[in-house]
């Protein structure tokens, strides 16, 4: 399949396709055609996009889901490593949330304050940056 169809499978743009196959997140199509510059994609490319997908809206970075892409190719990730990887993210996930959590109330307070009319902005952040 031709870029197009596979961004329309995917919903990703034709500029992520090659950003991903430029970064080695992919295999480099072939160009079947001598004439023309169209490249075909497999559907092993069109899973391993959705793959990035997945892995992207779970948290993991380009270079995280790399480097399992990598590992996986080679077929060594055994159940172990992959429960240690999912841990650490999620350990990730909840010191973001954490952080989050001390921003948002920090953003309430601040509303509440411009509700009464008090200017106290710099509160706000100083209670977000001693709670990191």
């Amino acid at each position: 399949m031709r870029i197009g169809e596979i961004t329309r499978l995917t919903g990703v743009s034709k500029d992520t396709v090659r950003f991903y196959e430029r970064q080695g997140l992919l295999d480099e199509a072939p160009q079947p055609g001598l004439t023309n510059n169209y490249k075909e994609y497999s559907a092993q490319a069109l899973r391993r996009i959705e793959l990035i997908g997945h892995a992207k809206a779970l948290g993991f970075t380009l270079k995280e889901i790399a480097e399992v892409i990598a590992v996986w190719q080679e077929n060594a990730l055994d159940a172990q490593t992959k429960r240690a990887m999912l841990e650490t993210k999620i350990a990730q996930i909840d010191d973001k949330a954490r952080s989050m959590a001390v921003l948002r109330a920090g953003l309430v307070d601040a509303l509440a304050k411009v509700e009464t009319g008090c200017e106290d902005g710099v509160a706000v952040a100083r209670n977000y940056k001693d709670n990191q």
